[in-house]
């Protein structure tokens, strides 16, 4: 009955590191991300009649948004690893057509919550169980790395196993965290790509003046 259950994490020797290893990645393409912008080159070139200097200020602006080989690298190894940490089977589609961990996924990640607890276990595991599942079900587009790494959090740092609501603040920032990492991954190459386009557009602009 629990052959669809996702293990807790896809490495099977050291899973809270590399856990670790793929945030701290992440977190390298985010700040990447963060980098890509032309929002504020049309002004630079507009304050400028100086030829030079407009030439100087599109290539910073195009050696910034393109993506060098570390970058490419880098972004390769962390949608390798979205693959393992993140996989396509780990979800199912709800009523709303929208997204959501399976129930099994869910269950099996409390089960090593409560576990891992022995000398606080909950008076009746099954309510706790079942009352923890439905709350953490319901947090919006929820990951399944954002849902390990709470629980990895959770079991490091606490004394004692955590109510819903103590589970539910870690879980939402870890959510927040992995959310903008996961948003990073999937979109930095086209963002970069379509910065790009608008700069050559700058770029071709100022040669017709």
């Amino acid at each position: 009955m629990m052959r669809n259950v996702v293990p807790l994490q896809p490495h099977p020797i050291h899973p809270l590191r590399s856990l670790k290893q793929f945030a701290a990645k992440a977190d390298s393409i985010a700040r990447r991300d963060a980098q890509i912008e032309v929002d504020t080159l049309r002004e630079k070139m507009e304050a400028t009649t100086s030829r030079e200097v407009i030439d100087q200020l599109i290539a910073d602006a195009k050696r910034k948004v393109v993506l060098g080989e570390n970058d490419k690298t880098l972004l390769a190894w962390c949608e390798s690893a979205v693959k393992r940490f993140d996989p396509d089977d780990a979800y199912e589609t709800d009523d709303d057509e929208r997204y959501r961990l399976k129930p099994s996924v869910v269950a099996a990640r409390i089960a090593v919550l409560v576990g891992a607890f022995p000398s606080g276990a909950p008076s009746d595991p099954a309510v706790y169980l079942k009352v923890m599942m439905e709350h953490v079900s319901s947090v919006e587009t929820l990951s399944l790395p954002a849902l390990d790494a709470a629980i990895w959090e959770a079991i490091g740092t606490l004394k004692f196993i955590p109510s819903v609501s103590e589970l539910l603040v870690i879980l939402k920032r870890q959510n927040e965290q992995w959310r903008r990492r996961l948003m990073a991954i999937q979109s930095i190459a086209e963002v970069s790509s379509w910065t790009l386009s608008e700069i050559e557009a700058l770029q071709a602009e100022a040669s017709r003046q």
